[in-house]
């Protein structure tokens, strides 16, 4: 259909132009980084090559979390933690914590013992670092020195860094894809809107109409104005066809929402080149405002998510 076709369109000139290629990549790093990294620390269980299962902490989901100077609602953090030490038989030794400063402005590493950490549960299974140190500690605490030998590349401020550069890199990659995919595909979609519509076109018995046909249909108004894509039909008790969802709004299928409506609101016309032409009665306004498709409500009560014309 025709979201298929621009989406298509957007990729092939993305590919064309060349820009996108160092940056496409940083947005998918930037991506793949924000979901690796949850918003608590988390205990699982593992295996080794020991027959017995054990459970643990990543080392690296510790990175940048907060410490906390209680457990209570009223706790306070001081810090985030920057590095992990380890000992030569694998005990975590200490922990580099940030404080002070804004953002990683500022701020002075503090070597922080291990034992002076512990772990509260939270919600979900989450784990919160607490620590019973006081600011006044950390403020008189000498601070840590990385040796000049030893890289810093995984430590927080030089991560910090490097996801500014992807965040522009993104901004830029986001300005490239709109001035050379997005709004041209924008204009030919409208061009294409506007050729259907003003087409000659037959009246169709709504009811002949397959489901495979249905699915991916453009969505008119009564005017040359595209809404939407049905995405499903949904079958009545009675094996008769009693709404379809339309998404809504977005542009090449993303921000899209799903609105169901009546199926007996619907209109269909066939156009000159055999294309299927649905109209609904409804304004762009009435289906962005409509109630959003969920499976389960529409499953306990179909009156009250169907929208009807």
């Amino acid at each position: 259909m025709i979201r298929t076709l621009l989406t298509t369109t957007a990729v092939a000139t993305m590919i064309a132009t060349g820009a996108l290629a160092d940056s496409s990549s940083a947005t998918k790093v930037e991506t793949e980084a924000a979901t690796a990294m949850p918003d608590g620390v988390y205990e699982f269980e593992f295996h080794t090559l020991s027959p017995d299962a054990t459970s643990g902490i990543l080392a690296s989901n510790l990175i940048g979390k907060a410490v906390m100077n209680g457990d209570n609602d009223q706790a306070e953090a001081i810090g985030d933690i920057n590095d992990v030490i380890i000992t030569r038989d694998g005990g975590v030794r200490a922990v580099i914590v940030g404080v002070g400063g804004f953002l990683g402005i500022g701020e002075k590493d503090v070597a922080l013992d291990m034992s002076r950490l512990s772990f509260m549960t939270k919600g979900d299974d989450r784990l919160e670092i607490v620590s019973d140190v006081s600011r006044d500690e950390l403020d008189q605490a000498n601070a840590f020195k990385r040796p000049d030998y030893i890289p810093d590349w995984m430590n927080a401020e030089t991560v910090r860094e490097e996801m500014d550069k992807i965040s522009e890199s993104a901004r830029t990659t986001y300005e490239v894809v709109r001035e050379e995919a997005i709004a041209p595909a924008k204009k030919g979609l409208d061009e294409t809107v506007s050729s259907a519509w003003t087409a000659e076109k037959t009246r169709v018995n709504a009811r002949t109409v397959s489901t495979e046909a249905l699915i991916g249909a453009e969505v008119y108004t009564g005017k040359d104005r595209n809404i939407g894509e049905v995405s499903q039909v949904l079958i009545g008790e009675d094996g008769k066809a009693e709404a379809v969802v339309i998404d809504v709004g977005g542009f090449l299928g993303f921000g899209e929402k799903p609105v169901a409506v009546s199926f007996d609101s619907l209109k269909m016309f066939e156009s000159g080149n055999g294309a299927l032409i649905v109209t609904a009665p409804f304004s762009k306004e009435q289906l962005e405002n409509a109630k959003t498709f969920e499976p389960a409500e529409y499953k306990e009560s179909p009156e009250s998510v169907i929208l009807k014309g």
